[in-house]
């Protein structure tokens, strides 16, 4: 081959390495669309966060909740799956939830919009939602590393999970799950930072058992002690939340994207009912997962997109869990496919620090468990709509409970306000299908290749 040819061809490839690196750079540069950083806690009602007035330590996202916003008003379903199916799907229940840890395999999720929007996708941390390993990429996910897809052992010290068809079976005592879950999430930010990301991280964080974290005083002493169950560890749960929630949004500053990326923190639904939480003002908040109390589905709810700055912190919009997907559509500049048949309503302007158009005068809960009868949470099934104060049930039962948080007195006698909500109310639940605590929930839908696989055994906790 001829020198001066040859010369030439390896100049002219090695010229083109810078521009195609340029090339990539100015790919993100000019794609202004956000990251989407999704984070929820397993079991957390809002009374467990500094912000909401507790009295746990939560410095990390006490202080997100200042430069960023504070909803008072995000309404969860009262158990995990109902939680997550709607969040997922930004449909009511009573139109695609069939049983507790499954999610219906004909159901799209936002997952799936943004990769039709050019997204990259991850989940990691907590699954529930059907025990096969092709079930993250059916529904939308690039990457994942989870606990509950195929194993439902040790989620904490000495942990099961599989991450991206790899199972990890062999982890020791000194090793902790939601370390493990965070570092993966990291990793992933760290590969996709020049390209749009949307980021779901479900914690098992701070579900029980309520064991002890590495930085509890009694990990160190006795490796045994790091399967003790004891509610006396719960706050150390809810600050290892916190320090995991603070190396995230450190990462997000490191990679220089915190700019471009929402950040949004919330609870699957209240804190379990056999934990009392000491508040600052001395009064104790007991848990209510389960229940359609709002200590069952009255769930904390922090958000920040990093380039904005905000006028006010608090917001008394009302959200649900309807509303993340058409929210995240909104910001990746998609639209919804109708036949989606999707509920929410977008509250994207309320992140830009704007008055939100379309804001909500109600929120819509419909909620059978189909749990297993031993939990004997069939008993709370209800279905409700709520605003800031009222509360009518599809049984006729009226509340006002900000005055009755435990709704033991249904009002009779109405003021001319409180009589105006509930006729609004019962003509709109008029219009929904005829439902009862006796109806049954829709029927599962399993497709061919996706069937449900037998579990992994739990790994034999130390002696």
């Amino acid at each position: 081959m001829n020198l001066h040819y040859l010369s030439c061809f390896v100049g002219g490839c090695l010229s083109l390495i810078p521009a195609v690196s340029q090339a990539k750079q100015n790919k993100r540069a000019n794609d202004e669309r956000p990251n989407i950083l999704l984070i929820l806690a397993d079991d957390m009602g809002k009374e467990c966060l500094g912000t909401y007035g507790s009295t746990y330590h939560t410095s990390n996202l006490d202080r997100f909740a200042e430069e960023g916003l504070k909803f008072n008003y995000a309404t969860s379903q009262p158990l995990s799956t109902p939680s997550r199916v709607e969040l997922l799907t930004g449909r009511y229940n009573h139109k695609n939830y069939s049983k507790f840890g499954f999610l219906n395999q004909d159901e799209h999720t936002f997952a799936q919009l943004a990769q039709q929007a050019g997204y990259k996708t991850m989940i990691t941390g907590k699954w529930q939602l059907g025990t096969n390993s092709k079930l993250p990429a059916h529904f939308g996910f690039d990457n994942y590393c989870l606990y509950h897809l195929r194993y439902k052992g040790n989620k904490y010290a000495q942990p099961q999970f599989e991450e991206d068809g790899v199972s990890h079976e062999n982890c020791t005592e000194n090793d902790y799950g939601p370390d493990y879950f965070s570092d993966y999430l990291l990793k992933f930010m760290e590969e996709n930072k020049e390209h749009p990301f949307l980021a779901y991280y479900a914690m098992t964080l701070v579900h029980d058992p309520f064991n002890p974290t590495p930085e509890s005083d009694d990990w160190d002493i006795d490796p045994k002690l790091r399967f003790s169950e004891n509610d006396k560890y719960f706050p150390d749960m809810v600050s290892y939340t916190d320090k995991l929630f603070g190396k995230i949004m450190k990462k997000l500053e490191d990679l220089k994207i915190a700019d471009n990326t929402i950040v949004i923190f919330i609870g699957d639904n209240g804190t379990a009912r056999y934990i009392f939480t000491p508040m600052k003002d001395g009064s104790v908040v007991k848990g209510g997962k389960g229940m359609s109390l709002e200590t069952g589905t009255a769930v904390p709810m922090l958000a920040r997109w990093g380039k904005y700055e905000y006028l006010k912190h608090t917001t008394a919009d009302l959200v649900d869990f309807t509303d993340f997907l058409p929210t995240f559509a909104e910001a990746m500049k998609i639209d919804v496919p109708a036949e989606w048949d999707v509920d929410g309503v977008s509250f994207l302007p309320v992140l830009k620090g704007e008055k939100n158009p379309n804001a909500r005068e109600w929120v819509f809960v419909h909620y059978k468990p189909n749990h297993v009868p031993q939990a004997g949470l069939e008993k709370y099934s209800a279905r409700y709509f709520k605003d800031h104060r009222y509360k009518l049930y599809s049984t006729g039962q009226f509340y006002d409970f900000v005055e009755d948080p435990q709704e033991l007195r249904p009002l009779k006698k109405l003021t001319p306000e409180a009589k105006a909500v509930k006729e609004k109310f019962k003509a709109m639940m008029d219009k929904l299908p005829k439902w009862d605590l006796t109806s049954k929930n829709v029927p599962m839908v399993v497709l061919p290749g996706l069937e449900p696989v037998k579990a992994g055994a739990a790994h034999n906790k130390a002696k």
